[in-house]
């Protein structure tokens, strides 16, 4: 549940993760079997406990948590965002969609970084005049820019990409790396190191930082050494011949994460020892890791749904595959795969694991033993943290699995549910009155018979529904609990009728959250989404929680927009409301 959740975020804040010993994976602590029959198959599962630990290893780089980017991209999940914000830590994004949710995570303006190849002008014009940082590397986007902003002072920073001809790359070799190499000499990303000179000189808008990013699952800490000598001396070039004094260097991410037991990448602890000798003190260093962040902080947890033989190949196929794990099946990443007991399945032998999916690509495992794997047996996928979830994809009706937040072996709820199928975009999106055809005959349908048919309850009754608010409890910042109990003419709560209560108590907890202890000031909402599962019946006491986001200034008026999500009767209904005040 969310509040059980949060309740275990301010836990992780205020104690000392005990240590574990050497080769015992965390999820090895947890009893998959009754996970997987207690919330059903695929599911996500994420120790919070594992993000910190993380997180305190790239604190012990940089200094400050704020110095720590967690890239959006990687894994939009609000949960472990709203977790790193309460940490101090920082945002890197890459479109309106992803700053919206670091802001509702509650990442201040200040800490919020923005890049895009596709400069989205308005937001970075934004970000910059609320002071945040934004991060360039091409000619047009900074005409686009100076046309804006020349002449003008803003609080924000910003930040030159740059791509300097690096010697050192990835040391070993690997499918994927023809994806991930951002910071190779001929990729699209960063302004070649020879023109920045004239870059910087042709502009009067003040460059204060240098940004390099050079590439994705990095099997060395070398590369990470040549990029911040080629910034240092460039940082000197630039103090000598133009008029712009650079005070941070953002390094980007690029640790890999080990996916199976013969890979070996560095630990974050070894880029510390690689790095912080060479570290100057007048500079701020700052990292945007994703792989290393959370990539081994999350499993899959998937069930075998078919066994068969082919021509003497053996079959599992699994319900989950590309919708989920694209970078697996297309991309080249390696992906281990064990049983329910943590032991791995083999990586060569004459069987394969296949996903759901309805094409020939759809391979997790292409060569294995199945020797002892059934129909049924649950199988788990660790270390898929990192760009899984977020490139997941509804390809033959999949939809995304729940989320299980664990803190080291104690289960803490799902933070979030299997998705429902009617709120998909295919379905929401749709807009039919664009295909109705003009009437031709059209056949009455008079007053007389449609008051023969519509509802006496809601039309008569509906209105009389009446509702009380008890045990009403302030639990943290922006959490609430209460009970409610409704009298109706009908034994149940009517959809109308739980818009009413959840409108009502959304609008004096969210006037409490803002410190007010009357109702002065006016709240309204413009988005409403309901679900409710099972009824809930009337003439007895339901739970009612709800959780308020962080507020966020409205892109199109003068108002601050926050969401507030609720769950009444244990999960019997639940939903959110897009909220301004």
């Amino acid at each position: 549940m969310t509040h059980q959740v949060l309740k275990g975020n301010l836990k992780v804040l205020d104690r000392t993760l005990p240590s574990r010993s050497q080769g015992t994976a965390w999820y090895q602590q947890l009893d998959i079997q009754a996970i997987a029959h207690r919330y059903s198959t695929p599911l996500y599962i994420t120790n919070q406990a594992r993000i910190v630990q993380n997180l305190r290893a790239y604190q012990d780089l940089l200094g400050e948590t704020k110095n720590v980017y967690f890239p959006v991209k990687v894994n939009p999940c609000l949960a472990t965002f709203k977790l790193l914000a309460k940490l101090g830590c920082s945002a890197d994004c890459a479109s309106r969609r992803e700053v919206q949710l670091a802001r509702l995570a509650g990442v201040p303006e200040t800490q919020l970084s923005y890049y895009s190849p596709a400069l989205d002008l308005n937001l970075a014009i934004t970000l910059l005049s609320n002071g945040g940082s934004v991060v360039i590397d091409s000619p047009s986007a900074l005409r686009a820019l100076s046309d804006h902003l020349e002449g003008k002072d803003f609080p924000g920073k910003l930040l030159l990409r740059v791509n300097p001809p690096l010697y050192h790359s990835y040391r070993g070799t690997a499918d994927y790396q023809k994806h991930t190499a951002h910071g190779h000499e001929s990729s699209q990303f960063g302004l070649p190191s020879e023109e920045v000179i004239p870059f910087l000189n042709s502009t009067t808008l003040p460059f204060s930082g240098l940004h390099i990013h050079v590439g994705t699952q990095m099997d060395n800490v070398e590369v990470f050494q040549e990029s911040l000598e080629a910034l240092h001396e460039l940082c000197d070039v630039i103090h000598a011949i133009t008029p712009h004094r650079i005070v941070e260097l953002n390094l980007g991410g690029g640790l890999g994460v080990a996916a199976h037991a013969g890979e070996r990448f560095p630990l974050i602890s070894d880029l510390a020892k690689a790095l912080q000798d060479r570290f100057r003190p007048e500079l701020t260093y700052k990292m945007e890791p994703g792989n290393a962040l959370f990539g081994d902080a999350t499993v899959l947890l998937t069930q075998v749904m078919t066994r068969k033989s082919s021509r003497g190949k053996g079959w599992a196929i699994v319900n989950v595959g590309t919708d989920q794990l694209l970078k697996v099946t297309l991309a080249g990443f390696a992906q281990e795969i064990l049983r329910a007991d943590g032991t791995p399945l083999p990586r060569s032998g004459m069987d394969s694991i296949a996903g759901p999916l309805c094409f020939a690509g759809d391979i997790l495992l292409p060569e294995t033993d199945l020797s002892g794997i059934e129909e049924g047996d649950v199988l788990l996928l660790p270390k898929v943290g990192a760009y899984c979830r977020s490139i997941g994809n509804r390809f033959n009706g999949q939809t995304e699995p729940a989320m299980l937040m664990v803190d080291e072996d104690q289960e803490l709820g799902l933070v979030y549910g299997p998705e429902d199928p009617y709120w998909q975009p295919v379905i929401q999106s749709f807009q039919p009155a664009a295909l109705e055809e003009l009437p031709g005959e059209a056949k009455p349908f008079t007053p007389e018979q449609f008051n023969q048919l519509r509802s006496v309850y809601l039309h008569q009754e509906c209105s009389q529904d009446r509702y009380t608010f008890h045990e009403c409890i302030r639990v943290a910042p922006g959490q609430y609990e209460m009970s409610i109990e409704v009298h109706s003419s009908v034994a149940f709560i009517s959809a109308p009728t739980v818009m009413r209560i959840i409108s009502d108590a959304a609008v004096a907890v969210i006037i409490d959250s803002l410190g007010c202890e009357e109702k002065t000031i006016s709240v309204w909402g413009s988005r409403f989404n309901v679900s409710l599962k099972s009824l809930l019946r009337s003439k007895r006491r339901h739970r009612l929680r709800i959780h308020l986001t962080e507020r966020t200034q409205s892109p199109h008026s003068k108002n601050q927009e926050l969401i507030a999500y609720w769950q009444l009767g244990e999960g019997a209904g639940s939903g959110n409301i897009l909220a301004l005040v």
